[in-house]
């Protein structure tokens, strides 16, 4: 039996009416039955703070809800969230950004619960944002990577939606320079190299400055350059806290993903292969690979048989994610996505495929639909 966390999935429960599916606690042992009632809030607070968990086939089984959005709400939701993070951000240090940051935070993470392969999705393949600078949205993209992992490691909700907080926060010292950056093709400056070595210490000042009190979130944003044991940087720091080490590695991960000027974005497989060679030992590096998979959504893979597709699901086995073939055998662009398990000899996956020369729009709201409609 696979499990998954209550977290991921609370937002299809309504309190004082039956449950679409079993309630489990981390050893699998029944908590509440399917069509049982949870009486109310504190009750589904304190599963969700212990730890409670679903099956995932139970799950797939289990009707939507009535929360259900379209992938077109979806994608809206995640720009809208991207566009509120920037005009946040922007005005710090500001008095109400700490409550601002708690919502921001807070959208974040039912959304990565509502819909958690197309936020891997976009975080893999990430769309221009009219709205949100390069910086924004890599902090938005690391938050995301930090909210799943945090609950597959089962932190406290608090905990998770503080490292979200400190993932939107840990760039806030440089977000201009670090938007420029991406643009640059030439090395940084002195003054520029100087401002990056010391932007922890200024997004701390800036989050003190803020009102910001709470020190995991502080020590987070402080620490997330430096490394266990020491070689990372402003300070060399060589006891670094928990939470910080969390964040610098979805940091990494998500850097890796990130295609800017001057350097191409690394294949998932890749960055997985360069995570886990650098950070041996870590366990936030293994949740993260644990939690994406080799093929995350959002990558572009080419099949035994010839043909390439993009992943779109992840499944049980972690080998065979559900893909949408975008060319045929012949490198024919297909008039619709063939949505299909990446299993068997001629429909397995032989690897990563070359993005630059694919002739097909990758649409995550057309794929997103048409796998809606399919399982409808």
């Amino acid at each position: 039996m696979q499990l998954c966390p209550l977290t991921r999935v609370q937002h299809r429960i309504r309190v004082g009416t039956p449950l679409p599916f079993s309630i489990r606690d981390a050893d699998s042992r029944l908590l509440l039955a399917k069509d049982q009632v949870v009486s109310d809030a504190g009750q589904l607070e304190a599963l969700v703070m212990g730890g409670a968990c679903v099956d995932v086939e139970e799950l797939a089984d289990a009707p939507a809800g009535p929360d259900a959005a379209s992938p077109a709400q979806l994608l809206a939701r995640w720009h809208e969230l991207a566009a509120t993070l920037a005009r946040v951000l922007a005005r710090m240090p500001a008095a109400d950004a700490p409550a601002a940051l708690d919502g921001t935070a807070r959208d974040l993470a039912a959304l990565t619960a509502l819909a958690p392969d197309l936020a891997i999705f976009l975080l893999v393949r990430p769309e221009p944002d009219a709205e949100a600078p390069y910086g924004v949205v890599r902090s938005l993209h690391a938050a995301a990577a930090g909210w799943l992992i945090a609950t597959r490691l089962g932190w406290p909700v608090p905990r998770c939606l503080t490292l979200v907080k400190a993932a939107f926060t840990m760039n806030v010292g440089m977000l201009e320079l670090q938007d420029r950056m991406a643009n640059l093709a030439r090395l940084p400056s002195p003054k520029q190299r100087h401002a990056l070595q010391v932007h922890p210490a200024t997004s701390l000042a800036m989050l003190e400055a803020s009102g910001v009190t709470e020190r995991e979130w502080l020590q987070a944003v402080e620490q997330h350059h430096e490394r266990p044991g020491g070689g990372g940087y402003p300070a060399g720091v060589v006891e670094v806290g928990e939470m910080a080490n969390a964040l610098r590695t979805v940091d990494v991960y998500t850097a890796k993903l990130a295609g800017r000027s001057g350097r191409d974005s690394l294949s998932p497989p890749r960055a997985a292969r360069d995570l886990l060679v650098v950070e041996r030992g870590n366990p936030f590096a293994l949740a993260l690979i644990t939690e994406f998979g080799v093929h995350p959504p959002g990558s572009l893979v080419r099949l035994h048989g010839g043909e390439v597709a993009v992943v779109v699901r992840r499944t049980a086995d972690t080998d065979a994610p559900q893909v949408a073939v975008l060319l045929g055998r012949r490198g024919e662009p297909l008039d619709e996505p063939l949505l299909l398990e990446a299993s068997g000899r001629d429909r397995g996956i032989a690897g990563p495929a070359e993005g630059r020369r694919l002739r097909v729009r990758i649409s995550p709201e057309r794929l997103y639909a048409q796998d809606a409609r399919q399982a409808q």
